[in-house]
């Protein structure tokens, strides 16, 4: 055997030893593990690191410089691991035991016990690495003003109003909501150096973590009216600040509370039943506590969806302006063997004259004058401005939904674009009906973009997170797209503001301001229709919009419309 090749084993083979007698099998010390790890790892990279130094180009030599670099990073990694399945299989095992030992009944038992922080697992309770000094604090959540809506009382997280948007932490039904999306910046795993999170993992040594505040875009003073005006009804309000897309107000109703899903810590058997009935009646009930109807949610638009037929009609130039000639008949034929469109108002005409145009119609709700005007646009042009508005079909439905801060659906004009093309179905959705799903969201966006100029912006809820004087996240206001012109904007600001002098939205009005609306009543298979209404406020400067809808409340104005004013009232300051 040639000396050079006896020299590399040899020098192979001591490497190997010092990595062996370091890996936790003779010695236990994590800090000689340390020294044993980086001296073996370095003794096995100097034959190939004088071999790269000696042969090929510069570039060459630097990319196997960095290949050696990366395949000895993963060595560190894969020994570390395979060390801790020996030295941490006791710790492992005593937390699997702890999961299925029964308890007694005379002394209630932890079910997950406390354990030294160097024995946690991810089959116990917390993280194996890193190792935290403070594993146990997390972050508040704050209104926009610095309302505590969210911290940590005796390990349990309080407000349980808002826990379709917190969400929560449990041990057996996983994270939600903002506690799931901005977990890193609450337990504070955001706010550490990708060199330190490295360490920690390599090294399994101790770093100190510092917990973000999240603040957020909601006012308190008009969540509480929004709950208030809700009251008990199934539905949801979303009210939302024009010119940015943040969120001022997300009501849903029935509301859940969060805290009865979080086990603490240490945890009796008794507790885990507690949660698991809990758990188990929340998923039983047939009203769906656990959905956040405001952004998942998916109904029926009703009437509201006339307020995308118009804008798309008068920016597209199908109508010339909103004093064009428009007819409501009692009756509007659409195809062979399709029932014809009809009104909800038998002779509505004689409200919005005959013929009428699109600021009357649009204010009394006509039914038969935007089938027409949807057939006038044809499928094509309609479903190109649903989809500006952020409708998709649900055969195309691609992309996550603009909200990206709690889970949101994404609202669907129709099932397939080829529905649309039946002249029927186009005039059903034109006026409401038809397959078109959306959420209260989407509605708000819609108003909001009609007053924001034609701008459509992303909807967020989370302003900022903070640890300390650093600022770790902070949002900002985003356009997702031109939707419609200004001029159009203008033009539907108008005709909303109409349907609130003279229309059937005439009772959301408030003393001293200019506010435009939109009622809808959505059909349902019960025969009981959904109450929705969308609005936007003060018509000249907008700031506020907001969608509301009660599930089987009736017309539009007769249950949506009074949360609707009531929050905004608030909002603006007046008295009703």
């Amino acid at each position: 055997m040639p000396d050079r090749l006896r020299a590399r084993i040899a020098w192979f083979a001591g490497a190997l030893g010092i990595l062996i007698l370091g890996s936790g099998l003779l010695l236990d010390s994590v800090t000689q593990w340390r020294l044993h790890l980086l001296a073996g790892l370095w003794l096995i990279s100097l034959p190939a690191r004088r071999l790269i130094g000696q042969r090929g180009a510069t570039a060459h030599r630097s990319l196997r410089g960095l290949m050696l670099m990366a395949v000895l990073g993963f060595s560190a990694i894969g020994l570390q691991l395979a060390r801790n399945q020996v030295t941490r299989s006791e710790a492992t095992l005593r937390a699997v035991a702890a999961l299925a030992q029964p308890v007694a009944t005379e002394q209630p038992q932890p079910v997950f016990p406390e354990t030294d922080p160097a024995e946690r697992t991810s089959l116990g309770s917390g993280r194996t690495f890193p190792v935290v000094i403070n594993a146990g604090a997390r972050g508040r959540i704050l209104d926009r003003n610095g309302v505590v809506l969210a911290e940590t009382i005796d390990g349990r997280r309080t407000n349980p109003a808002l826990g379709h948007l917190i969400g929560f932490q449990s041990r057996l039904y996983g994270t939600t909501g903002l506690e799931a999306r901005f977990d890193a910046q609450l337990s504070g795993v955001a706010t550490l150096s990708p060199t330190a999170i490295l360490e920690a993992r390599l090294l399994g040594s101790s770093v100190e973590q510092f917990p973000a505040d999240l603040t957020l875009t909601l006012d308190t003073r008009l969540q509480e009216a929004a709950q208030q005006a809700l009251g008990e009804r199934a539905g949801a309000v979303v009210l939302l600040d024009v010119p940015t897309g943040a969120i001022l107000a997300m009501v849903t109703y029935p509301r859940f509370d969060p805290n009865q899903l979080v086990l603490p810590e240490p945890a009796t058997q008794a507790d885990v039943d507690r949660v698991q009935a809990a758990w188990a009646e929340l998923n039983a009930r047939s009203d769906a506590p656990l959905l956040n109807r405001a952004t998942q949610g998916r109904y029926p638009p009703g009437s509201v969806i006339k307020t995308l037929t118009a804008a798309a009609a008068l920016d597209s130039g199908t109508l010339a302006d909103p004093l064009a000639p428009v007819t409501c008949p009692n009756l509007l034929p659409t195809e062979a063997g399709a029932p014809p469109v009809r009104n909800a108002v038998d002779n509505l005409f004689r409200r919005t004259g005959d013929p009428s145009d699109l600021v009357r119609v649009y204010a009394f709700s006509c039914n038969t004058a935007f089938a027409q005007i949807g057939l006038s646009l044809g499928a094509d042009r309609f479903l190109e401005y649903a989809r500006r508005f952020g409708l998709q079909t649900a055969d195309t439905r691609s992309g996550p939904p603009d909200l990206r801060d709690i889970p949101a659906e994404v609202g669907t004009i129709a099932n397939e674009a080829s529905f649309l093309q039946r002249p029927a179905a186009l005039a059903d959705t034109a006026f409401g009906q038809g397959q078109a799903l959306v959420t209260p969201l989407d509605m708000a966006q819609l108003a909001a973009s009609i007053a924001n100029e034609g701008r459509l912006m992303r909807p967020y809820l989370v302003a900022e997170a903070r640890a300390g004087e650093r600022v770790i996240y902070q949002a900002q206001p985003e356009t997702l797209r031109q939707v419609v012109s200004p001029e159009t904007s203008q033009r539907m600001l108008s005709i909303m503001r109409t349907s609130v002098e003279i229309g059937y939205a005439q009772p959301i009005a408030l003393p001293g301001v200019s506010i435009g609306a939109k009622t809808g009543t959505a059909e349902t298979p019960r025969g009981i229709p959904h109450s929705w209404i969308i609005a936007v406020a003060p018509v000249e400067q907008p700031r506020y919009a907001i969608a509301v809808i009660v599930e089987y409340g009736g017309e539009g104005s007769r249950s949506a419309l009074p949360v609707a004013r009531q929050v905004l009232a608030t909002a603006l300051g007046v008295t009703p």
